[in-house]
C-alpha cells in the first residue's frame, strides 16, 4: 500500500521515470539485436565471400542525404563489412549538385564496382556518368540509405533508437555483390529537344533508373517538408494546402513510337550515334556506348519501330517509367492523371493521393516518347529520380540492358 501511495502523490514522476525506462529497455533491445545481426552477418562474409584478389571499390557517398544521416550509417555497418570482405574501398563524399556525375565520368580508369550511398538523386548522377563513358561499365550497388527509403519503414523512429529491419536492409543490398550476383538493368535516357530544329544532340543526356514525374502529385511530396510541424501528418497539410491551387493543368503534346524489343532498325540508330565524329568536345561527352558484354538479342525487322503516333493532353500528373513487360523486353509507360480537380472533392482523396493510388486516366507504352509542354513553363519542373529539372521539350527514350546492377 505503501508503494501506491507513494505513485498516487508522485504520479508526474513516475511516468516520467516510467516512460525513460521503457525507451531505455527498447534502445537496449534494439542495439543488442543490431550487434546480433552483424556478427552473424560478418561471420558468413568472413567464411564465405572473402575475395581472394582485392578488388577496388568506389563508394559514391552523399553525406547529406536522409537528413545527414546516410554517413553514419555507412561507416558503421557497411564500410566495416566491405574491408572484411577484402575490398579496397575509395571513398567520395559529394559536396555539390553533378559531382558524382563529372567524377565518374571523368575517370581515367573504373574501379571493380561502385557502391551508391545516398538518395535516388546520387544513383542518378552515377548512373548518368557511366553512360556517358566509353567501352565498358563496371557494375554499381545501390545501398538504400536515402530518405525516402528509410522513411518507408513502419516503425516510428524515436529519439534516434534504429530499426534493425533498416540495418538488415543494408545488408541484403551488399550480399548480391560479396556473391557476385548480378543482372543487366535498362536504365531511362532524357534528351533535351532543340526548338529550332528539333534535334536532340546539343545538350547531354540526363540517365535515370526510377522514371520521370511531373505535375500535381509531385508537387506534394516535393513540398511536404515544408509541414514538418505536422509530423507524421505532413503529407496529409501539404495535400490539403493544394486543394484549392489553380495551376493544376498541365497541357503537352507528345509523340511516341511503339514498343520494339530489339530490331535492325534500332541498331541502326544506335550505330550511328557510336559512329558521330567527336570533333567538338561537348559531342564526344555526350554520346556514348552500350556495353558491349549485355545480353544480345536476335534482331528481326520491325515495320512499326518508326512509326510516330501523336497526341495532346491536359492533366494534372504525368508519370514515366520503365517497366518489363509480358514479352520480358523493357518499355516505357506513360501515365497521365487528369481526373483531379480542385475543390472538396480533392479533399476527399487525399488519403489516395498521399498513397499514389490514383488510377491513370491514360496509359502509353512506347520505347520513346517526347513531351513538348504548352504555355507558361517558368514554374514548371520535372522530377527526374528526385532531382528538379526545367520543364522544357525534352525526349524520354528507355536503352535496354545498360548496366549491371548488384541485386
Amino acid at each position: 500500500m505503501n508503494y501506491l501511495r507513494v505513485i498516487r502523490n508522485n504520479w508526474k514522476k513516475c511516468t516520467f521515470g516510467a516512460a525513460v525506462s521503457v525507451y531505455a529497455l527498447q534502445s537496449l533491445k534494439t542495439h543488442i539485436e543490431i550487434e546480433q545481426h552483424m556478427r552473424e552477418f560478418a561471420s558468413n562474409v568472413q567464411s564465405n565471400w572473402v575475395s581472394d584478389r582485392p578488388k577496388k571499390v568506389l563508394v559514391v557517398l552523399n553525406p547529406v542525404a536522409n537528413k545527414k544521416r546516410s554517413e553514419k550509417f555507412f561507416k558503421n555497418y557497411c564500410e566495416p563489412v566491405l574491408h572484411l570482405a577484402g575490398y579496397s574501398v575509395e571513398i567520395l563524399r559529394t559536396n555539390h549538385i553533378g559531382h558524382a556525375k563529372s567524377y565518374v565520368e571523368e575517370l581515367s580508369a573504373l574501379p571493380d564496382a561502385i557502391v551508391v550511398a545516398g538518395g535516388d538523386g546520387t544513383s542518378s548522377e552515377v548512373v548518368t556518368g557511366l553512360m556517358r563513358r566509353r567501352g565498358n561499365l563496371c557494375p554499381i550497388t545501390i545501398l538504400p540509405l536515402g530518405r525516402s527509403v528509410q522513411s518507408a519503414s513502419k516503425r516510428i523512429h524515436i529519439f534516434g533508437v534504429k530499426d534493425v529491419a533498416y540495418v538488415k536492409s543494408l545488408c541484403q543490398a551488399l550480399e548480391p555483390m560479396l556473391k557476385g550476383e548480378s543482372h543487366y538493368q535498362s536504365v531511362i535516357r532524357f534528351d533535351v529537344i532543340n526548338e529550332d530544329d528539333g534535334s536532340d544532340g546539343q545538350l547531354k543526356p540526363i540517365f535515370g533508373l526510377n522514371g520521370l514525374s511531373w505535375g500535381l502529385l509531385e508537387n506534394i511530396d516535393s513540398a511536404k517538408d515544408k509541414y514538418w510541424y505536422f509530423g507524421p501528418l505532413r503529407h496529409y497539410a501539404s495535400a490539403a494546402s493544394k486543394s484549392f491551387a489553380d495551376n493544376w493543368s498541365l497541357k503537352t503534346d507528345y509523340v511516341y513510337t511503339p514498343p520494339c524489343p530489339g530490331c535492325v532498325d534500332c541498331a541502326s540508330v544506335q550505330r550511328q550515334e557510336a559512329a558521330l565524329p567527336s570533333g567538338l568536345f561537348t559531342r564526344n561527352l555526350f554520346k556514348y556506348q552500350k556495353n558491349p558484354a549485355e545480353p544480345k538479342r536476335t534482331l528481326v525487322k520491325n515495320d512499326n519501330c518508326s512509326n510516330q503516333i501523336k497526341g495532346s493532353v491536359e492533366a494534372s500528373q504525368i508519370n514515366i517509367s520503365c517497366v518489363q513487360n509480358q514479352d520480358n523486353f523493357a518499355e516505357l509507360e506513360s501515365q497521365f492523371i487528369s481526373s483531379l480537380q480542385p475543390g472538396w472533392e480533392f479533399i476527399k482523396q487525399i488519403p489516395q493521393v498521399t498513397c499514389s493510388n490514383i488510377l491513370p486516366n491514360l496509359v502509353v507504352k512506347s520505347r520513346t516518347i517526347q513531351l513538348h509542354p504548352a504555355g507558361e513553363m517558368a514554374d514548371k519542373f520535372y522530377s527526374i529520380d528526385g532531382e528538379e529539372y526545367d520543364a522544357r521539350p525534352i525526349k524520354v527514350s528507355v536503352v535496354p540492358n545498360a548496366i549491371k546492377v548488384f541485386c
